[in-house]
Parts: structure tokens; C-alpha cells; sequence
């Protein structure tokens, strides 16, 4: 089986847990836990860079050959005086291998980004959904094929319950 993405919650924000994703060719879509870190100086709170004036550079694309995030200049520095300065960079390229924990593809804070770790998170409401309604939490089967029939009867009950709502909803709006 392969998968692209991981996406999990904090909780699992552990370089261990970013290198076995990174092994199995996939990208970790990990929510940031700081752990009392300090404030890295020259980049925002998604760590991408930013110029001498503290504007973010934007996120433009990801290069799976170099494993390379590429940022370009911020918006706001088309105007300021230093943008033809060596101070302030046109594009500026950071390798994901620099750091896993920080630098993902795409990019922490991104449109995409937010969309991917969306999907976690209605997966982990059905997940508390069937575990309180359904009492999943609650199995006591001495043996585990026992629980996987629990398991699935729960989720056939709760796909076919969803499914007869959608269609009843549809029927209504109609």
C-alpha cells in the first residue's frame, strides 16, 4: 500500500515519526508543537523566510527532484527601496531535509497545506463519532476477530445511517 501524504495532530510531531514518512516516499502533513523552542530569527511562525523588513516571502512551489521548497519575494518588497539590495532575495530555495519537522511539501501555512489537514480532521470526527455512539472505546471481546466484526457492523450502521440522510436531505431540497 502507498499513500502520499501522513496527516496527523501534534501529538505525533516527532522526527522519528517524520523519517519512517519520509522512508515510505510519502510527505507528513504534522501539526507544529514548539516545545519551548526559541523564535527563529529571519523566518515567520510557518518558517518561511522573510526579508529585512520582516514581510513572509511566498510559498511558489515544491521540487520532489532537489526536495526543495521555493519562496519568491513578498508582495511588499516590490515597492521598498532595498529589493535591489544584496540584502533582500529574489527567490529564496530551503532543502526540506534541513529540518523535516519545519520544512514539509507543501509548505506549512499554505492553502494546500490547510486542505490536506483538513481531511484529518473529519476523519478524526467519525473516528470520536463511532467511539461515543457506537462504543468503540467500550469493546470487550476476548478474541480480536470478535472486535473487527464489531468494528465493521459499527461502520456499515454509520455509513448506511449517513447515506440514508443525504439521500432523504436531497429529496427535500428538491
Amino acid at each position: 500500500y502507498t499513500f502520499k501524504y501522513a496527516t496527523m495532530d501534534a501529538g505525533y510531531d516527532f522526527e522519528s515519526i517524520y523519517q519512517q514518512v519520509r522512508q515510505a516516499k510519502a510527505h507528513a502533513i504534522i501539526a507544529y508543537n514548539r516545545r519551548r523552542e526559541p523564535e527563529m530569527v529571519g523566518f515567520d511562525e510557518h518558517f518561511a523566510p522573510t526579508c529585512v523588513r520582516e514581510h513572509p516571502y511566498r510559498y511558489d512551489s515544491y521540487d520532489p527532484k532537489y526536495e526543495t521548497l521555493k519562496y519568491v519575494r513578498p508582495k511588499e518588497c516590490e515597492s521598498c527601496p532595498l529589493a535591489h539590495d544584496s540584502l533582500c532575495q529574489k527567490v529564496y530555495k530551503m532543502k526540506i531535509t534541513t529540518d523535516l519537522r519545519k520544512y514539509t511539501a507543501p509548505a506549512r501555512g499554505t492553502k494546500s497545506w490547510k486542505e490536506m489537514f483538513k481531511k484529518r480532521s473529519a476523519v478524526e470526527r467519525v473516528n470520536a463519532y463511532l467511539k461515543e455512539y457506537f462504543q468503540l472505546n467500550n469493546v470487550r471481546h476476548r478474541s480480536g476477530q470478535k472486535a473487527r466484526t464489531h468494528l465493521n457492523l459499527a461502520v456499515l450502521v454509520y455509513n448506511s445511517t449517513k447515506l440514508a440522510c443525504d439521500r432523504i436531505n436531497r429529496q427535500l431540497q428538491l
